[in-house]
């Protein structure tokens, strides 16, 4: 993740100054997808956002300004597992300030989840597409290494621009159910109390 994120900062700070470059990283996890996206102004193109997102011009952004912008930014993302459309839900959202922004200086944080049902041992395609404010966009799009053992990424497509982008997961089994084990362990304790018990009638019985 170290890597991805250094490598983000140097396209972030390389990019030309009439460029939004949006940089989106997707993590599959068992029950939700997860879309870190950062989105860096060029300096000719800063004052647009800023004008997007400080709804009311008063050169202060406010958290609520900052959520609505958020809202908008998902807006423009479509996110599909296996054929089926996600619904991505803004868990946080970092405005630096508009003179930051101004500057060439900021980059909008922000980090949605879309929860998905518990995944099936297989193959699971993941696909994604940017609309946000597309005239002056450069896009990239990265798949993050999965936290999960079981979870592996098999294979990552993206269209010349990675505006779009699709992603292959393999789901491994796991050796064995963890309620397996569960009862095993609960097995093995009865028959070690059971064993106790028994050991102690044959002392108390003895003359």
């Amino acid at each position: 993740m170290l890597a991805v994120s250094l490598l983000v900062r140097a396209d972030a700070e390389a990019h030309r100054l009439d460029e939004y470059l949006q940089a989106a990283r997707l993590s599959l996890i068992p029950d939700r997808v997860v879309l870190e996206l950062d989105l860096t102004p060029g300096v000719a193109i800063a004052p647009e956002v800023i004008g997007l997102v400080d709804r009311d011009a008063d050169q202060v952004i406010s958290s609520q300004e900052a959520r609505e912008y958020g809202q908008q930014a998902l807006s423009g993302i479509t996110l599909t597992l296996d054929g089926r459309p996600l619904n991505l839900i803004l868990d946080r959202v970092e405005i630096p300030s508009a003179a930051d922004l101004r500057a060439g200086r900021g980059t909008i944080e922000l980090r949605a989840d879309a929860a998905v049902e518990r995944l099936a041992a297989g193959r699971h395609d993941l696909r994604f597409r940017n609309d946000h404010h597309p005239g002056s966009a450069v896009y990239l799009i990265n798949a993050l290494h999965p936290e999960n053992p079981a979870i592996q990424v098999a294979s990552q497509h993206r269209d010349p621009t990675q505006r779009e982008g699709r992603i292959e997961y393999e789901v491994n089994p796991s050796s064995r159910p963890h309620w397996l084990w569960l009862c095993a362990g609960l097995a093995c304790f009865h028959r070690h109390i059971a064993a106790g018990f028994n050991r102690l009638m044959r002392a108390q019985g003895s003359p």
